[in-house]
């Protein structure tokens, strides 16, 4: 799979003042590779598919896309596109970020329930440092797998805290889980860092 950022010309910027488009993104499957399932919590996205037939679930619904086809997946909703052909598929993608300031997200929620939400935060920062600092100078794949996957529980978990508490379409609670998946991502670099293969060689060394 590859996935590249399109540049904008540097006379023509891709986000404007309203901060509305976030970003491109170009992307390339060869025949059975598909991305992981994931969300976006602050923008929804478009897909466009340029070559091939791509396989696009949007939550529970699944459809094939033709070139020339788009389809919209909704802020904080799971998706997943993938190549089931025997040819290779591109498609572009385009984020489009809420601006936050403009009034699109939920504020109706108590001064405590905020303050708590950011000290799950903080606690779940706090645990994924700790997952770090434990980590081993080098790990092989199942350290690697298990580290990995107590990072994205430690972020699942604080999604349905803030959900309970305050609502993931409230500004405190994006940046409060922002906080924390800038962190597991951090982590899982750091992983990514000290892995290496059954032969011996490092991960990006392949």
């Amino acid at each position: 799979m590859k996935l590249r950022r399109l540049p904008s010309h540097p006379d023509f910027q891709l986000e404007g003042r309203s901060r509305h488009f976030q970003s491109f993104w170009e992307l390339e499957l060869t025949p059975g590779e598909a991305t992981s399932p994931h969300q976006h919590y602050e923008s929804e996205e478009l897909i466009c598919v340029l070559r091939g037939e791509g396989l696009v679930q949007i939550a529970e619904v699944e459809r094939c896309l033709s070139p020339g086809e788009v389809a919209l997946v909704p802020p904080r909703t799971d998706h997943v596109i993938a190549n089931p052909s025997n040819d290779l598929v591109r498609a572009i993608t385009v984020e489009s970020r809420f601006d936050l300031g403009q009034g699109e997200l939920s504020e109706d929620v108590s001064l405590e329930a905020i303050q708590e939400a950011e000290r799950e935060a903080l606690r779940s920062a706090a645990t994924v440092e700790e997952i770090v600092a434990a980590l081993p100078r080098y790990v092989d794949e199942v350290v690697a797998i298990q580290s990995i996957v107590s990072l994205f529980d430690v972020g699942g978990n604080l999604s349905e805290q803030i959900e309970q508490e305050i609502g993931l379409d409230n500004a405190k609670g994006l940046e409060a889980l922002g906080l924390v998946e800038r962190k597991i991502m951090g982590a899982v670099l750091e992983i990514c860092a000290r892995y290496k293969t059954r032969s011996g060689r490092w991960l990006f060394d392949e």
